[in-house]
């Protein structure tokens, strides 16, 4: 089920998008104060605010990270690894998840935040194994087509 070319692109940049909206959709729904809790004269955001500044920084994450940087990691994977079966997903889900650990460590350089390390290596796994998630059901779902 290897995809070359224009079709592992494609791939890659549909899982980037549907991956960028559920984690987008998952961080407003969790920061997202309900009418009914909110205190007076204090400022909330709305559901969709808070969706579109969680998707613009998301979105060009999971294209950098997942449209540049994996086809490496999965080409990398494939020539060292034989992967058949439960030890070829478990090889992609603990590659995926070192990735996400280099990319949170990186984030956290960048943005001179050494003390919130931890937090974004959470976040940076969490899009990691989202984006993985995506990817790998529009591969099986190519696939299926294709035949």
């Amino acid at each position: 089920m290897s995809y070359t070319g224009y079709k592992l692109i494609f791939i890659k940049i549909i899982a980037a998008i549907v991956s960028a909206v559920a984690f987008s959709f998952g961080g407003a729904w969790q920061t997202y104060t309900p009418i009914s809790e909110r205190l007076p004269d204090i400022g909330y955001y709305s559901f969709s605010g808070l969706f579109a500044i969680n998707f613009v920084p998301s979105f060009f994450i999971f294209i950098i990270l997942g449209v540049i940087l994996s086809p490496v990691i999965d080409s990398m994977i494939i020539k060292k690894f034989n992967l058949k079966g439960i030890k070829g997903i478990l090889t992609m889900v603990l590659a995926y998840l070192l990735l996400g650990v280099v990319s949170g460590v990186i984030f956290s350089i960048f943005f001179f935040r050494i003390d919130f390390i931890i937090n974004y290596i959470f976040i940076s796994i969490l899009g990691a194994m989202i984006f993985l998630f995506f990817q790998t059901v529009f591969q099986f779902g190519f696939y299926k087509l294709a035949k």
